[in-house]
């Protein structure tokens, strides 16, 4: 039933934020780790108030039989200067000790350079995940490092993005998980859209995962 429950609210909630916001990302990957393929879709929602505050909602979903999982956050971002944005979301979430969950999330930019962070917390599934690009033309070079229970991997990060209108970028990662001495594979495919015409707000850039 909480499956259920997390599914309807996601589609419930979906069309009107989507038309509310000024942008929004879908992002559907996978994970396969140790012979096992877990697919996951997330869904990040902004709106820029103006040139220093935007209120941003994300939503996760996690298909994988063995252990579902979703949240959906919402809060708010500040950007003080250009190229450098923060903020602090929080939610619920499905399946946990905990049903509440938070994360702090910052952003910062330099011409081809980025460097990207989300750090979430409620009952035992802590997810960091935090990335760093160089970008050139239409691609993007990094690695990237996350944490997933008491798991900790790290590894290169490379992502092509194509159809300048509409961008979709395609990505991979491959991460060693020193804490089990495995290897973990991540790819997919993001879509992201700004519904009136606008640049995309640099907040929008959190969550990549």
């Amino acid at each position: 039933m909480k499956k259920i429950g997390w599914l309807i609210l996601f589609l419930v909630l979906f069309p009107a934020i989507s038309e509310s916001q000024n942008f929004f990302k879908i992002n559907q990957y996978n994970i396969v780790y140790k012979g096992d393929l877990m697919p996951v879709i997330t869904f990040l929602g902004n709106y820029q108030f103006n040139k220093h505050i935007s209120f941003t909602s994300y939503f996760y979903v996690t298909a994988y039989p063995k252990n579902s999982w979703g949240e959906g956050l919402v809060g708010v971002s500040y950007t003080p200067v250009k190229g450098i944005t923060i903020g602090f979301i929080g939610g619920f979430q499905s399946n946990e000790t905990e049903i509440w969950r938070v994360s702090p999330i910052i952003f910062l930019a330099k011409k081809q350079f980025s460097f990207m962070g989300a750090f979430e917390f409620g009952g035992k599934r802590y997810r960091w995940d935090a990335m760093g690009f160089y970008s050139w033309k239409s691609l993007k070079f990094g690695a990237e490092f996350i944490r997933y229970y008491q798991m900790y991997a790290a590894g290169p990060r490379i992502e092509f993005s194509f159809l300048k209108k509409m961008p979709l970028t395609i990505f991979y990662s491959g991460l060693w998980d020193w804490s089990y001495g495995n290897y973990a594979s991540m790819f997919g495919i993001y879509a992201s859209f700004s519904i009136l015409g606008r640049v995309i707000p640099s907040a929008a850039v959190f969550k990549e995962n």
